[in-house]
């Protein structure tokens, strides 16, 4: 490729946060006025690549270059000014402003002021005119990502990179997104987009790179990559930071999957009084923009329920909403037999309801045993206190080992292992676990996975949040798949273990004998739009 015919060139490029490769040797050229799309789960390297594009972070090894201009020794402002723009996922106007004057603050950071026409035409170009007078507080969800996009544009860009800007968005609000990327594209500006909602990815790209663990591991068309089967296996989450290992399943368990081939939690059975947690037609989201919608489940007591779904498709929402943190805009949350949609955070805790987060969060300063005990009660008694972290010291000994070791200085597994006993230690009857085996490798993931079934042979119902589809299917009894805030399959796992209905829920490829379809489209890159429906 002649260098005249090249808009950016990524080399080699690496970056790590303390002990975590977030990038690892990415190559990408983007040839002038072409539109590429970066794929990949969670913790790929996606946004990461944007930002060091951009100049928001700073790489630790490689080159990034605009045209024939280096880009990655300058600051964010001189980026920006050469002709590289950044939309984010979540608009951030300035908020008691017009939405005419949110895009001429756009427009000073490319340099001389956005004159009267040239502003018209943009904001035309992106639906705004209309309401180009009025306060950007004002505006919806669809008109906030395109005043995102219009702030980008207004710097004049060569190249205009788009993290997530599409996700939130469903029916005809998707279709406004995807016709003003295809417009914009066009002109003639090249576009980088990040993002998991298939169609965007089919109908507007002409090339796909996907990540995994920071690494490159398939480039080609939509098609090619819809069809790729290490891909395949990376979104199911049957993948190592190589891209390769197995998944590791309970045998028996496995065995019993396969014979029965039930639901045994299916939601058209009356609840039971004693259901730990009953989830009844629940909406929630942030903002006007709604991640999660007129979703039922039920959790009863000693089961294990995991709830399955690509990136953006409502899976920390509904671990937040249960426990308080994302309001609930429709419907009703029920813990053992108490109504507590409107129930503050702590006092779901004191109900008995414990939460280990995504990403570990653990006191990296403060020791082992200092981490453990700020997930007791401040009011346990110490001889309690003891007997509880005995508890955790039997399902994960290597914190009683290192109980003076500063949580910091641990490995990723261990780190994990420290956030689900620092959640134990609540003494839960519901342990909530979003994305625990995220960014691990495979020996850490089977260890967390065998404490998750001594865990719950103890009596404690786990909901499981994963996006590791073949480990998850291996120790639950009920699963439930998300795709973009909706219900796509819900049943025993048994229903998943056939390639073919897994892709239905999960791709929303479809089988000859697909259960009623959902207007739900699909995440997966290059897979026709259509998921098996609900069957309750």
């Amino acid at each position: 490729m002649r260098t005249s015919d090249t808009a950016l060139t990524v080399r080699g490029l690496g970056k790590h946060f303390g002990g975590v490769t977030a990038l690892d040797g990415v190559d990408l050229t983007v040839r002038r006025a072409e539109a590429v799309a970066v794929i990949g789960p969670n913790g790929a390297g996606k946004s990461t690549l944007l930002k060091l594009i951009a100049g928001v972070h700073r790489r630790d090894s490689g080159s990034i270059h605009l045209g024939e201009r280096r880009l990655d020794r300058l600051p964010p402002h001189r980026i920006t000014r050469l002709g590289v723009a950044l939309a984010h996922q979540v608009p951030r106007p300035f908020h008691g402003l017009t939405v005419r004057d949110n895009v001429r603050i756009g427009a000073m950071a490319a340099g001389p002021p956005m004159r009267g026409p040239e502003l018209d035409e943009l904001l035309a170009l992106c639906r705004l005119d209309t309401k180009a007078a009025r306060p950007a507080d004002s505006l919806r969800v669809l008109d906030l990502k395109r005043l995102e996009v219009a702030r980008a544009l207004a710097t004049r860009p060569q190249v205009l990179m788009l993290d997530e800007v599409a996700a939130g968005l469903v029916g005809r609000e998707l279709d406004e997104a995807i016709d003003l990327i295809r417009r914009v594209h066009q002109r003639g500006t090249t576009v980088i987009l990040v993002e998991h909602i298939e169609r965007v990815v089919r109908e507007l790209v002409d090339r796909v790179l996907v990540l995994n663990w920071g690494r490159p591991i398939a480039e080609g068309t939509p098609a090619q990559i819809a069809l790729d089967e290490q891909v395949r296996a990376v979104y199911l989450g049957d993948s190592s930071p190589a891209g390769t290992g197995p998944a590791v399943h309970s045998p028996d368990v496995s065995q019993d999957m396969r014979s029965a081939g039930q639901d045994t939690a299916s939601t058209a059975v009356p609840a039971d009084t004693d259901d730990v947690l009953v989830l009844d037609g629940v909406t929630s989201g942030y903002g006007d923009m709604l991640a999660l919608r007129d979703f039922s489940l039920r959790v009863r007591p000693g089961q294990i329920v995991t709830v399955l779904g690509a990136n953006g498709a409502g899976k920390s929402t509904l671990c937040g909403t249960l426990m308080g943190t994302v309001g609930t805009r429709t419907g009703r949350i029920t813990a053992f037999g108490r109504d507590i949609t409107r129930l503050p955070v702590h006092e779901r805790a004191r109900l008995g309801i414990a939460y280990c987060q995504e990403g570990r969060r653990v006191f990296g300063d403060l020791t082992v045993a200092e981490n453990l005990q700020l997930g007791a009660p401040l009011s346990l008694a110490k001889g309690e206190l003891h007997t509880r972290m005995d508890r955790v010291h039997a399902v994960f000994p290597v914190l009683a080992e290192r109980a003076g070791q500063k949580a910091g200085t641990m490995s990723g597994g261990q780190q994990q292992m420290l956030a689900v006993g620092r959640a134990l230690m609540a003494n839960p009857s519901v342990l909530i676990c979003d994305e625990i085996s995220l960014g691990l490798a495979p020996v850490a993931i089977d260890a967390l996975y065998q404490a998750l079934t001594e865990i719950n042979a103890q009596g404690v119902a786990i909901l499981l949040v994963e996006q590791n589809v073949k480990r998850a299917l291996g120790i639950c009894d009920h699963a439930v798949v998300l795709s973009r805030g909706r219900v796509s399959y819900r049943g025993g796992p048994a229903g998943l273990l056939d390639e073919a209905d897994l892709d239905a829920a999960y791709f929303g490829t479809p089988t000859p004998d697909a259960a009623v379809s959902s207007t739900t489209p699909a995440t997966h890159p290059g897979s026709p739009a259509r998921t098996t429906g609900d069957p309750s």
